[in-house]
């Protein structure tokens, strides 16, 4: 063989391990998700996942034997949110490089589902074979409660149904505390801290779990999720000093929490497409004429949203006699966030010294609230 030829030869031969390192590199994040559901309705599902600001949505086709099948690429460890049935049905699993992930089970029962591949849905799958009666139990209490509430609106046994479903997500938080106490270093920790904890109410029990967690359980990224979570709603929570805004009003007037320094200020968080915010205007110029009749030392304002689909009625400006402050952005605008509003209508309460009283609650109850406040001194 010719040296030419020699040279020829090992070229290709090196080329061609060049391209299988690169292709077997490329194989390596790849994963693949496969399954089988009951209850599945459609011929598809979907499956989000977030990639730095942005969401990715796949459609996740379906035969008539409930079965699927998809493959994708990650970089890293990724949660995958998972809606089946038109959206009513989720779950969610994990995937990672070289990961085959397998699901099991109903769609009616998505925390029921097994979840197969990979250590953290192993771990959390293990974790709901260990709870199966309290899930199930569960979720025929939200099922029987949606049925009951769309039939004849029993409102006696829907609420039976949530002092039982709330004594049940007591006990699967206790279960899902001593797991993460006993398991602080697993991904699987993070993941039950997040159903569990993850809500206004259960901040120092949030904080409590967080702080137990330690190795790779901390520098998971949802971890940081949960810290930046915790942060903010404690910025806004009962105690805190009120976060202070420079907006202006219908008028174009200049508004700052600083004007009302020395006052009580009820902040009432709306919206102009909002039919319940509409009743409950009704009820809170009833409550503010009312105050202003005892000489009480408040004022109002609302902060209402969506000004950009439906403009502020000249009706409703007539109708109130307090500040009011229109902002763009809907759910993103800057006041809904920094007061952790999820929810309309809402009332936040601040004392004269600008720190949070009281927040969520009827607007009908402010009455009773303030000669309260006033017997007592605060």
């Amino acid at each position: 063989m010719s040296i030419y030829n020699v040279l020829r030869y090992i070229g290709i031969v090196t080329l061609c391990a060049t391209v299988m390192i690169s292709c077997d590199k490329k194989a390596t994040s790849k994963y693949e998700i496969s399954g089988k559901l009951e209850n599945l309705t459609g011929n598809y599902f979907l499956m989000s996942h977030e990639v730095g600001d942005s969401v990715v949505i796949d459609t996740i086709p379906i035969n008539a034997k409930g079965e699927f099948s998809f493959k994708g690429a990650v970089d890293t460890l990724t949660e995958m949110s998972l809606y089946f049935n038109q959206n009513t049905k989720s779950t969610y699993i994990l995937v990672n490089k070289g990961w085959d992930v397998e699901l099991k089970g109903d769609a009616l029962y998505p925390d029921l589902i097994n979840v197969k591949g990979g250590d953290v849905n192993n771990d959390l799958t293990t974790f709901k074979n260990q709870n199966k009666d309290l899930l199930k139990n569960r979720a025929d209490i939200l099922i029987a409660a949606d049925r009951k509430n769309s039939d004849n609106n029993d409102t006696l046994k829907v609420k039976d149904y949530v002092v039982e479903l709330k004594n049940i997500n007591f006990e699967l938080s206790n279960i899902a505390a001593n797991y993460i106490k006993t398991n602080p270093e697993k991904i699987a920790s993070v993941m039950l801290i997040n159903t569990f904890f993850k809500d206004e109410s259960s901040i120092p029990r949030l904080d409590e779990n967080l702080a137990l967690l330690k190795g790779k359980a901390v520098d998971f990224q949802l971890t940081a999720d949960l810290k930046q979570f915790r942060d903010k709603v404690k910025r806004s929570s009962i105690g805190a000093i009120a976060p202070v805004f420079n907006l202006k009003d219908v008028n174009g007037k200049n508004v700052q929490m600083s004007d009302f320094k020395g006052k009580y200020v009820l902040l009432t968080f709306a919206s102009t497409t909002c039919e319940v915010c509409k009743l409950e205007k009704k009820d809170a110029v009833k409550v503010y004429n009312e105050l202003k009749k005892q000489k009480k030392n408040i004022e109002f304002i609302s902060i209402i949203k969506d000004i950009e689909d439906e403009p502020i009625s000249k009706n409703f400006t007539d109708s109130v006699k307090w500040t009011i402050i229109p902002v763009k952005g809907g759910w993103s605008a800057k006041e809904f966030d920094t007061y952790y509003i999820r929810e309309i209508p809402y009332n936040v309460l601040i004392s004269p010294s600008g720190n949070i009283t009281d927040r969520d609650f009827p607007v009908t109850t402010l009455i009773k609230k303030m000669n309260e406040l006033v017997d007592s001194g605060k």
